[in-house]
């Protein structure tokens, strides 16, 4: 009896731990997710806040200090709903939860009008929209894990800046940004409300105003606002666009850790808490890159023997101060640099490149101090002090042909050497939940070096072309209000003033816009702003070759820009909608060459530019801009945008003519789905196709080309020319991503390029001695593994 009942022990103690053991290996991982909700004009945190996940019955409130969390959340994505007494509800749809990291968010409220009745709102999922309350078109917020999962993007938020309505890149090999016909140097870089020089490696290499790819991951980022015309008023200094990016802060509670490794490099990446009862963060990430894994991989082109390498580091710390409010310190930095030795041998001269040694630097870094604090229940300031600076050097030379194979004579010589100190102050005051008025600085000092030397082929002289060394102040002052007449209706008015040293002008720039709700599913929007640009700083400092120190462009007046904009938003369903705007931008004031047709709203790249400018130009960009756009849920989303385009320019001569980016149309399909694997884990498959009208080129001159047996393109017939009328570029992301406890694996491919062909322009064919199309055809892949825990 005893040995039965042992035996039956035994099975029974068996059969438990069996039941325990598949129990345990069946359960789903799990995860935290905690944050904070404050109100998004004071910054004032909101105690007694409801959170909950919509469908999961799981729910709390928010503490004294405006914290929640809600544990042992498993793994997937969820719909997070925050509502509180006196504000509009908060939906975060398609919440991705993983095993590897904590998600921590800060969230924002906006209060409701003191009018509207009692009756429950239900909040609208438009994750799309600015989180600068004062912008009502041309806006839309970026979206970091859009970042990662859209195609083409590759964790870079230039790129990702490009699947938006009336924005192309200029190149596969380049995030340059081209906004309704704008030049990429049009753009303004901001990083903590700061003005930075263009944080791309390589920037500047074929595009002023971009590069290859962003100095910092975007998993550095927070949801961070894109703008594409009649921005408000804090923001100066730029004719086409605004990408304002902000540093999120690291977890202030647990310390985790990623590691990335692919085909382009390395990439490592830590936060955490400073202590254990300190509210303070950290979070650093680095990357260190080599193309030359890639480049092998290249059609056997001018690209044949280049190898760029790449490094970078960004970082922010959290430190909040209690009643002396909150400071952040923050930074990013990038060393990147681009050489190619060419052949000694004359048989290996497919092409001019291949005969070349060229070196190229760009290096670039930023770093500042960032404070915050509440200065009433209604007042809100913040204030950074930051320094930047960047060098950008290029040198060529080339073995040539009739002399020695290994005798080099230099080209050209440039030395760019640029470090601005920022000073920005903004205080906003919100009497009432009608009203909010937004007031402030931003004061530059940019000290710099410019040194250029160039050979003219016509003559064999080497020439100085810059020199410029010393300081300038930027000075600019705003102020901007926000006035709810009604819950349907709101007006923004602002102006933006400033002056500049260089050539001792003021603006008076102002800025109004209006929106109204007229249907709970529709809005109309529209939107006035004047706007204007200093040039680059070697613009102002070319040289005359008869006198070094005599600077022609000296008086150059800035570049201004009239913005139009009209927008009609239809939310069809919660997860819906469609964007509609028309808009016209009128430019004045255009730099350009008296008497001839180049404008600087054509500028690509120059390195050795000698032009002597006046402001007789002009320009005009007009179009439509369409937005159809799913956002997640179910597992799928998709975004289709489109745009028509006229971009006409008139130059030094008088005549009007069409821009070199008056491509004409663009659109752009993107989408993905999303499958739950083994019920944990998550593979997804994005795709973009995009279709646009090539940019324009001026034809080349056969007779000069086959003389010194380079390509030499015909200025004085500007933007005739494209090789077809349809251009198409096909990209796909695969991400699988496994959850384990406390750990994700993520395994990537990333392709760009699939099947397109982009036209990079001509080549001249040395062996054949004949003048050829340079079409870049090559898929650019990318493959990775990372882990986060």
């Amino acid at each position: 009896m005893l040995r039965k009942i042992l035996k039956d022990s035994k099975l029974l103690l068996l059969s438990c731990f069996l039941v325990i053991t598949i129990t345990i290996q069946a359960q789903k991982p799990t995860q935290t997710i905690r944050g904070t909700v404050e109100d998004a004009k004071t910054h004032e945190t909101l105690p007694g806040a409801n959170i909950v996940l919509v469908d999961e019955n799981i729910g709390t409130t928010t503490d004294n200090q405006g914290n929640f969390k809600l544990e042992n959340v498993e793994v997937g994505r969820y719909r997070l709903k925050v509502s509180y007494i006196g504000y509009e509800p908060v939906i975060l749809p398609e919440l991705l939860v993983s095993s590897g990291k904590e998600k921590v968010l800060e969230i924002e409220m906006t209060p409701s009008h003191s009018d509207l009745e009692e009756i429950v709102v239900e909040a609208d999922i438009r994750k799309d929209r600015p989180q600068n309350s004062m912008a009502k078109v041309s806006a839309r917020t970026f979206s970091v894990e859009e970042a990662g999962r859209f195609a083409g993007a590759i964790d870079d938020p230039g790129r990702m800046a490009g699947n938006f309505a009336g924005v192309t890149t200029s190149g596969v090999n380049t995030n340059a940004i081209v906004i309704r016909g704008n030049a990429p140097k049009g753009l303004s870089w901001r990083l903590e409300g700061v003005d930075i020089p263009v944080p791309s490696h390589f920037s500047g290499a074929t595009v002023a105003g971009g590069g290859g790819l962003t100095m910092f991951s975007s998993q550095m980022l927070a949801n961070s606002d894109f703008y594409t015309g009649a921005f408000p008023a804090e923001f100066g200094n730029a004719t086409a666009g605004v990408f304002d990016m902000k540093l999120r802060n690291g977890n202030n509670q647990e310390h985790e850790y990623a590691f990335q490794i692919g085909v382009q490099g390395i990439e490592a990446a830590a936060e955490g808490p400073f202590s254990e009862k300190g509210s303070g963060s950290y979070l650093v990430n680095y990357r260190y890159s080599t193309m030359a894994l890639v480049f092998p991989m290249l059609p056997e082109v001018s690209y044949a023997n280049e190898i760029p390498i790449y490094q970078d580091l960004s970082f922010k710390i959290n430190l909040p101060a209690g009643k002396a409010g909150k400071f952040s310190i923050w930074g990013i930095g990038g060393l990147s640099h681009s050489s190619m030795e060419g052949y000694d041998e004359p048989d290996k001269w497919k092409y001019p490149e291949n005969r070349e040694v060229m070196d190229f630097h760009y290096n670039m870094g930023v770093s500042g101090i960032s404070h915050t604090k509440k200065l009433s229940d209604k007042t809100y300031i913040r204030s950074t002090l930051a320094m930047s600076a960047y060098e950008q050097t290029y040198e060529e030379k080339s073995r040539l042909s009739d002399l020695n194979p290994e005798k080099l004579f230099r080209l050209h010589n440039t030395d760019m050497t640029s470090g601005t100190a920022n000073l920005t102050s903004k205080l906003t005051i919100t009497p009432n939940s009608k009203f909010t008025l937004i007031t402030g600085v931003n004061i530059s000092d940019k000290m710099y070096t410019l040194d250029g030397n160039a050979r003219d082929y016509s003559t064999g002289d080497y020439e100085q072309i810059l020199n410029g060394r010393g300081n300038s102040w930027l000075f600019e002052g705003y102020v901007q209000g926000k006035y709810s007449v009604s819950s349907e209706i709101d007006l923004t008015a602002g102006i933006n003033a400033s002056w500049f040293e260089i050539n001792h002008e003021n603006t008076i720039e102002p800025r109004v816009s209006a929106s109204w709700q007229f249907h709970p599913d529709h809005q109309l929007s529209l939107g006035y702003g004047n706007h204007s640009q200093t040039e680059p700083l070697f613009v102002y400092y070319v040289s005359n070759e008869n006198n070094p120190n005599a600077y022609p462009n000296k008086n150059l007046k800035r570049m201004r820009a009239n913005h139009y904009v009209l927008a009609y938003d239809w939310s069809i369903t919660k997860n819906l909608r469609l964007k509609i705007e028309p808009y016209y931008q009128r430019l004045y004031n255009v730099p350009v060459v008296d008497g001839t047709p180049y404008s600087m709203l054509n500028f690509r790249s120059d390195w050795t530019f000698d032009k002597d400018l006046v402001n007789k130009g002009t320009g005009r960009n007009k179009g439509i801009d369409v937005t159809l756009e799913r956002f997640l849920k179910n597992g799928y989303y998709f975004m289709t945008t489109a745009s028509v385009y006229d971009s006409q320019y008139t130059g030094g001569d008088g005549v009007q003519r069409r821009t070199r980016y008056d491509g004409g149309y663009v659109a752009n399909i993107l989408g993905g789905k999303e499958w739950m694997v083994n019920d944990k884990n998550l593979l997804s498959v994005n795709f973009k196709f995009t279709f646009m009208g090539p940019y324009w080129y001026h034809p080349v001159d056969e007779t000069a080309s086959h003389n010194i047996q380079q390509i030499v393109y015909a200025d004085y017939k500007p933007f005739i020319y494209r090789h077809s009328d349809f251009e198409s570029i096909t990209d796909l992301t695969v991400n699988y991503r496994i959850n384990s406890d406390n750990t994700s694996s993520i395994f990537s491919i990333r392709i760009k390029n699939i099947f397109g062909k982009q036209y990079m322009g001509k080549q001249y064919n040395l062996e054949k001695q004949k003048i050829e199309n340079d079409i870049f055809t090559s898929p650019i892949p990318f493959v990775s593994y990372k882990i986060e825990f």
